[in-house]
């Protein structure tokens, strides 16, 4: 029987509407994957992208109405609030793209979708659909697939874990699974070398029992809790299973008084003016409370693990340590030492003999004294009205003294942190010179005065 022409080009226009055209815009397999409850799988997906905006769609059995001509079903996935995603997927569908805001078009973009801990209920036809403009709208060919029964699948109980554990107290968990399952489920445990190893058997310190338990098989771990079990997560699978998604897991959560106290600067040089920050860093729970130390007085306490020194001055020299405290105990850190370094303070310039007394052929010695420096004064520095002088040491020594040694001098004390200058003292000379029938006169910067 022959279908009239027109009926063809029909049913064509309403599939290109209905799918999007016939060149393949979405790449999904189409086949059949079996995988067993509480696995995982990953459905490949590629879509050829051909606008900005559009509607992403992952369908679980979609159905196609004719009436509103959309699809119908279980969405999976949504990138659109007004197709809201199914909440049986909340928790359990993750999408995978590549999608960067530099794709341009008919770019192969990934559109993967990975469903974890597979029930029964999740067996079914999956399409992924593009929803562009009214040219651009495509619906990807369906995987097929089935979720068979899993003899094997583990569950943790307490599943809710009593919160918070204390130190030294006994623990027990059990990891299950259905008695049809030949092997009995394996913790992850810490072997005494660190490494991670899957038992089910005991270990060191940790207990493993198995039991057959209401027709299941049951693993027990128990453990005497420390304070190194707090955030530790206990994990528990089917023997040998090597899907990552079959692995349960639980977290500890243990209460123990302060442990590894430390205290640390946030520089080791730290000079006049300078801001420093002292941390403290203490693992406990609950969160412990911090206090400061300074030269064995209390200094600050609060809820914050740092002290911050702003704009500091010699006097903030000192022994700091911190203490670190809950309700289960109080720890202190070891002393860390902050010495602040500053420039020469209090430089005078003394003189031995008196200007009255200096004549030419006097020995003259000029003295630089620094009342306070940390670190000592390295270098001084000796000026004679502003002109440097050779002599760099703390005293300055003028053997044969010279009219034109007289002037104003000063001295500079240089630690290495700042440089600092002396009050300036005149130094007169007494020169032998005959005028005008004297046999002295006073000379000042080689000048005499009559």
């Amino acid at each position: 029987m022959m279908v009239p022409e027109g009926i063809l080009l029909l049913l064509f226009v309403i599939l290109s509407s209905s799918f999007g055209s016939l060149e393949v815009q979405i790449k999904v397999p189409e086949k059949t994957e079996t995988n067993e409850e509480g696995s995982s799988v990953t459905i490949p997906c590629a879509y050829l992208k051909k606008e900005d905006n559009f509607t992403l769609l992952w369908f679980k059995d979609p159905d196609f109405d004719e009436d509103s001509k959309t699809f119908n079903g279980t969405i999976v996935y949504s990138n659109r609030k007004e197709r809201p995603q199914s909440p049986d997927y909340f928790n359990t569908s993750e999408y995978i793209t590549n999608l960067t805001p530099t794709a341009k078009e008919n770019d192969w973009i990934q559109c993967d979708l990975r469903i974890t801990d597979l029930r029964k209920t999740d067996s079914g036809n999956y399409s992924f659909r593009f929803i562009g403009s009214e040219q651009n709208r495509y619906m990807s060919k369906a995987m097929t697939l089935i979720v068979t029964d899993n003899p094997c699948k583990v569950q943790v109980e307490p599943s809710k874990l009593k919160n918070p554990l204390k130190e030294s107290e006994q623990f027990t968990v059990n990891c299950s699974t259905f008695g049809s399952c030949l092997k009995y489920p394996e913790w992850l445990i810490h072997t005494s070398d660190q490494k991670e190893e899957w038992l089910s058997s005991s270990l060191n310190d940790v207990i493993i029992e198995n039991e057959e338990e209401e027709g299941r098989k049951v693993t027990k771990l128990k453990l005497n809790v420390k304070w190194k079990d707090d955030k530790r997560i206990l994990s528990c699978r089917p023997a040998q299973a090597q899907d990552s998604f079959q692995i349960r897991n639980i977290t500890l959560s243990v209460e123990y008084a302060p442990r590894e106290t430390t205290v640390n600067v946030s520089s080791e040089n730290v000079k006049e003016g300078d801001s420093v920050t002292l941390s403290c860093d203490s693992r406990g729970r609950p969160d412990v409370t911090f206090s400061w130390f300074k030269n064995e007085k209390l200094e600050k306490s609060q809820q914050t693990s740092d002290l911050k020194l702003n704009n500091v001055k010699p006097e903030d020299s000192g022994k700091y340590y911190c203490e670190a405290k809950n309700n289960y105990g109080a720890m202190t850190s070891s002393i860390i030492i902050i010495d602040v370094k500053y420039g020469p303070k209090g430089v005078i310039v003394e003189q031995t003999v008196s200007d009255e007394d200096l004549k030419e052929g006097d020995k003259r010695i000029l003295k630089c004294s620094v009342q306070e420096s940390n670190p000592q004064v390295k270098k001084f520095e000796w000026y004679n009205n502003d002109k440097m002088l050779q002599q760099t040491s703390d005293t300055l020594t003028i053997s044969n003294v010279i009219a034109g040694d007289g002037g104003s001098y000063y001295c500079q004390a240089d630690n290495g942190i700042k440089k600092e200058k002396s009050n300036a003292i005149p130094v007169s000379v007494k020169c032998n010179l005959v005028a005008e029938g004297k046999t002295e006169v006073t000379c000042i910067v080689g000048i005499p005065k009559i």
